[in-house]
């Protein structure tokens, strides 16, 4: 199921066009990376899905509503931590949740179970001037979940932790993700960040979506393979490989070649490899690591 649907989207500030023409869709249960520069366009994306500004052209639809033509029943489905939760330093951690259930009409049953779900039981009870800065974003993520949201919209949500909060806080979205279903989207400049915790991430640079990838094992795929050949027979497999229509490049690493190719067309590169008489002891899929993919794409190239 979609949850969220953006469609060719744009917008100006002043006479500056900041988000030219981005397309991208987040599936149930999916945890979505959207990582660029600072400057890039990530914050105003975020203005206009959570309504705060409207796109001058093109569509937003969250679980299949139009946010323009029916804001409250998309919102209604979404919920946020954007910059730093806005929280009462002088009521406790379960006042702040009671408060905004109350408003909200959700039920106590309700609160108790966010407090359970970000691991919050032993301190929900003390004044949030006393938290750390890694519990007050626990508390932020609590309140956002307490409407049970399809839409979960996180706008650089580990600035400032330590790193054994982000860890923490890593967790806790993942857990979220999985168990109860909640599509995640994640704002972030940190690569490491959208490395472990997402599913799949598109890049931002200039206001324009350069590519959207899945991330599978800590590197990046797209329409393309990259296939390493290990093979004693290096000169005849490399004419193999050129001669391949749906073969893109080939090179030499170290002792092996590597071929860029066609996605899932690597049944077909060893069947003709063999069919050729080349010998090959092993063939397998490398990785784009996010950080040269994110080089490529938004820097324009490796430095």
């Amino acid at each position: 199921m979609t949850v969220l649907e953006v469609k060719n989207i744009y917008k100006k500030l002043g006479k500056r066009e900041i988000i030219k023409g981005v397309n991208f869709s987040v599936e149930e249960g999916e945890i979505f990376g959207f990582l660029g520069p600072n400057g890039a366009g990530k914050t105003t994306t975020i203005r206009m899905l959570v309504g705060l500004i409207h796109a001058d052209k093109g569509s937003i639809s969250i679980m299949g509503h139009n946010l323009y033509k029916e804001r409250e029943a998309a919102l209604s489905y979404v919920g946020a931590v954007v910059e730093n939760p806005e929280l009462y330093g002088y009521l406790s951690g379960r006042e702040n949740l009671m408060q905004i259930a109350r408003i909200r009409k959700i039920p106590k049953s309700e609160v108790d179970n966010v407090i359970e779900l970000v691991g919050m039981k032993d301190r929900i009870n003390d004044k949030v001037r006393k938290y750390s800065l890694g519990m007050k974003q626990r508390l932020g993520l609590a309140a956002a979940l307490l409407p049970n949201p399809k839409l979960l919209i996180l706008d650089e949500p580990t600035n400032g932790l330590d790193p054994s909060g982000i860890l923490d806080f890593r967790a806790i979205v993942k857990k979220v993700a999985r168990e109860k279903n909640t599509s995640v989207f994640v704002s972030s400049h940190i690569l490491s960040e959208v490395q472990q915790m997402c599913d799949k991430v598109a890049f931002i640079n200039g206001g324009v979506i350069k590519s959207v990838e899945s991330i599978i094992d800590g590197g990046v795929t797209n329409e393309r393979e990259t296939l390493v050949v290990v093979t004693r027979e290096g000169e005849d497999c490399e004419s193999v490989l050129k001669s391949m229509d749906f073969v893109y490049d080939v090179f030499k690493e170290e002792d092996n070649y590597v071929a860029i190719a066609k996605e899932d067309s690597s049944p077909e590169i060893i069947e003709e490899l063999i069919k050729s008489g080349v010998k090959v002891k092993e063939v397998y899929r490398k990785h784009k690591g996010l950080e040269q993919r994110y080089m490529e794409l938004v820097e324009g190239g490796i430095r």
